[in-house]
């Protein structure tokens, strides 16, 4: 098929990074959603009571944004960095995107790094439930190339995976990506209601995909699916508020933690999520 970019989503981005963060990968990852003309800004923040900063702190923080210079030199593009204190991570990102005036938050860490846990853990939990503007996570493998062939969208109605299904045209248009919708539950009207917010989007988008549903243990069953030779999955935060406080144990935690291949949480800013809920679209009672 031939294949047309679409317009692009977002014109300010937020990286939150640590030493051992793959920016070359990240770069790349994101240029599929950055508007022409769009910047990428690389965080990163320093978690101190003290007054001062010590020398060493400074020199992780120099070596965790030196690579910005060489990928603003190498990829021809305008990529900035920050390096702010403050009492936590969770609070620095947060600040930083309030006085930025960014549209999205990208928080990513790889499958084989050892800080995962926290990746995914308090810092994410915070940001996912403070944040006024769209927040992604990305848990992406340090050893596979990234493709777009094959995407898995599961969902069970929320508004949040809408807005996956938006960010899956953007790799549909650039790679013709093959684009499964997958509710895991009862059947009849219970599947109907989950899948049309997604499906009506993409349709909308004159984005081809296809309907799953199946009946079987939420997690396990979505990840034998995921186990069919998908390149990304891509997914929608819960929308029930008191998952917020924390999302280990929650479904989505655990699909990032167990998913075969590399999966992508979102989600929707309050502003955007306020459109959604007005939509045509399935609201939960």
């Amino acid at each position: 098929m031939t294949v047309n970019p679409g317009a692009s989503v977002y014109e300010k981005i937020l990286i939150p990074i640590t030493r051992t963060s793959n920016l070359k990968f990240l770069v790349d990852f994101v240029n599929h959603f950055l508007k022409p003309g769009g910047e990428i800004t690389f965080l990163h923040v320093i978690a101190s009571e003290l007054f001062t900063i010590s020398p060493a702190e400074w020199r992780r923080a120099m070596s965790a944004i030196s690579t910005t210079h060489l990928l603003s030199a190498s990829e021809g593009m305008m990529v900035d960095y920050r390096v702010k204190k403050s009492l936590s991570v969770a609070a620095g990102i947060l600040d930083e995107a309030a006085l930025g005036g960014y549209d999205l938050i990208l928080l990513a860490g790889s499958t084989y790094r050892r800080h995962l846990k926290h990746i995914f853990g308090s810092t994410v939990d915070e940001v996912i439930r403070k944040a006024k503007v769209e927040v992604v996570a990305f848990r992406y493998m340090d050893d596979r190339e990234m493709r777009y062939e094959k995407i898995l969208i599961p969902t069970s109605g929320y508004q949040h995976s809408v807005s996956a299904a938006r960010l899956a045209e953007q790799l549909y248009r650039q790679h013709g990506s093959d684009i499964t919708v997958l509710y895991v539950g009862e059947g009849g009207e219970d599947a109907k209601k989950a899948l049309k917010p997604v499906m009506d989007s993409l349709s909308a988008m004159g984005v081809r995909h296809r309907a799953l549903h199946r009946i079987g243990p939420v997690v396990e069953t979505i990840l034998d699916e995921a186990d069919k030779g998908y390149d990304l999955m891509m997914i929608g935060a819960t929308e029930k508020p008191h998952y917020y406080q924390f999302l280990l144990g929650s479904t989505a935690d655990r699909l990032v933690k167990k998913a075969p291949c590399p999966i992508l949480m979102v989600k929707s800013s309050p502003a955007q999520h306020a459109v959604l809920n007005n939509s045509y679209f399935y609201k939960e009672n």
